[in-house]
């Protein structure tokens, strides 16, 4: 059973680069599975990029013209930063060690950032993406219906979520 009687998902795709800049695959939890042996490099700290797939879930108790929201209305929730910001961006970390030099090359030649105050890993997206619909949410007066999960997927295999 969900947290709520009635729940909705909405998937939406983006394009994006990003870089994992403090990955260490010799350390940290999990790491004593692999013998703590790191493979020649790190590779999600150089810059790659993603075909991102977000879920996101809603919930109510109760329903609206039989619709815990319509599709639309949703859509329209995070359609901005979705269509707007993230797609076809760069995430980075302003706390990156190579922020300057990028923000400097995005001034430059016109290249799009998304700069966040974490690593952008998709545990992290994930909580972005939750607590910006809960806000706009919040902002909007929406009564009676939760965020109650964010799943980004960040390739076909591998995906994080994120609720409260």
């Amino acid at each position: 059973m969900g947290k709520y009687r009635y729940e909705i998902t909405k998937v939406y795709r983006f394009e994006a680069g990003h870089r994992v800049w403090n990955q260490n695959l010799a350390e940290g939890r999990g790491s004593q599975l692999s013998g703590n042996a790191c493979p020649p490099e790190n590779k999600c700290r150089h810059l790659h990029g993603h075909s991102y797939v977000v879920e996101i879930t809603i919930g109510s108790d109760t329903l609206d013209a039989d619709m815990v929201m319509d599709f639309y209305h949703l859509k329209s929730a995070v359609k901005e930063l979705i269509d707007y910001r993230l797609d076809h961006s760069f995430i980075v970390d302003r706390n990156d060690p190579l922020f300057p030099q990028l923000k400097a090359m995005a001034d430059e030649f016109g290249l799009k950032l998304f700069v966040v105050d974490f690593v952008p890993t998709a545990e992290r997206l994930a909580e972005f993406i939750y607590k910006y619909l809960k806000r706009k949410f919040e902002e909007a007066g929406v009564k009676d219906v939760g965020v109650v999960k964010v799943a980004v997927w960040e390739t076909a295999t591998s995906k994080a979520e994120y609720s409260e």
